[in-house]
């Protein structure tokens, strides 16, 4: 068969004899292979390779070896161009499937380092004295052994040789007195990406889009990452999340100018009535984006600088559709590769009323 494409997720498109959508685990686009049916649904079925015919001329042996058996990377077995050149294509057809909207052919996406960029991850412990520490074993709540993981810091693989009686360890290596010069507070209790290399370019990409002005609102704002690099460019900020942990890190990172809501973003509309048409908002939701009573509120404050942060592209793009019917155009849109060696995305998408 032939493989179409790559979706969301990774998985790989084809179409079975009878015309059935099938989708194949670890194929890359324009690859003819032999595959095994591992499941078979009423609309579609799902399978996985059993021989490769014609592969891909940037297909590559994972250099990794728990590859395939790890639950983590899921990107290995294309090379890293080929892994940007998927996701590009990923997000044109999701914009275009269900936003209604042809991305601009220059659209980017950001890379860094494609290996070594994780200063954070959750490991667990394993029933192997020489190898203490592991990952979680694909589709499985087996631990598979990791001695040492190629996308992980070199501190927190050190750390991978550390003996305890934890039966799963957060590791965090923030490295936050060196963060585009600030101290950023946080640890392993509350959100916090841990590629900072590409948070970096993401928040310069953020201070661009956001400037300076009288009022910045910061939703989904976690430990106020946002807000405290964009608080000396707004004459007030208030800062919006519903995890209260992160209030004790967002005082130490929020000047006098700042005010933190522990309360979701519902909540605090329905206390609180602003004026937004003049200030910029930041939204930064989780994969599931923005609930309907959310995006509805944002739609019709007609706000004038609206920046959306995303790691789902899909409900990105399903969210973008709602603000473009509302009267919003979209000024600016990219693309940041966080976790090479996965198909996972991270996007950023600027609307202006």
């Amino acid at each position: 068969m032939l493989i179409e494409k790559n979706i969301q997720g990774g998985s790989a498109l084809t179409r079975l004899p009878n015309g059935l959508v099938c989708f194949v685990e670890g194929a890359l686009p324009g690859e003819s292979v032999e595959v095994e049916i591992i499941e078979q649904k009423k609309d579609f079925a799902k399978a996985v390779i059993s021989k490769i015919l014609s592969p891909h001329e940037k297909r590559r042996i994972p250099p990794c070896p728990y590859y395939g058996k790890c639950g983590g990377c899921n990107a290995q077995h294309a090379e890293f161009e080929l892994q940007i050149e998927i996701l590009q294509q990923i997000v044109f057809d999701l914009f275009l499937r269900i936003a209604k909207l042809n991305l601009p052919q220059n659209f980017k996406i950001h890379s860094g380092n494609q290996w070594n960029y994780r200063q954070r991850a959750q490991v667990f412990k394993t029933n192997n004295d020489k190898i203490p520490w592991g990952f979680l074993e694909r589709a499985s709540n087996n631990v598979v052994p990791i001695e040492k993981c190629f996308v992980l810091s070199e501190k927190i693989n050190q750390k991978l040789n550390e003996k305890s009686n934890f039966k799963k360890l957060y590791l965090f290596d923030n490295q936050s007195e060196k963060f585009l010069g600030k101290h950023i507070h946080a640890d392993e209790t509350v959100f916090f990406q841990s590629n900072l290399e590409m948070l970096s370019k993401l928040i310069d990409f953020v201070k661009d889009a956001a400037g300076e002005g009288a009022m910045l609102l910061d939703i989904f704002s976690g430990a106020g990452l946002f807000s405290a690099f964009l608080q000396d460019k707004f004459e007030s900020v208030l800062a919006v999340e519903e995890n209260p942990i992160c209030q004790k890190f967002a005082k130490k990172n929020l000047n006098a100018n700042c005010k933190f809501y522990a309360e979701s973003a519902e909540n605090f509309f329905s206390r609180n009535s602003l004026d937004l048409s003049k200030a910029c908002v930041i939204i930064d939701p989780p994969r599931p984006g923005l609930t309907n009573n959310l995006c509805n509120f944002l739609c019709k404050a007609k706000i004038q600088k609206l920046i959306y942060v995303s790691c789902n592209p899909a409900t990105l793009a399903r969210d973008t559709r709602k603000f473009l019917n509302a009267g919003y155009k979209l000024a600016n849109i990219h693309g940041f590769a966080f976790y090479p060696q996965t198909f996972h995305l991270e996007m950023l998408a600027e609307f202006n009323f």
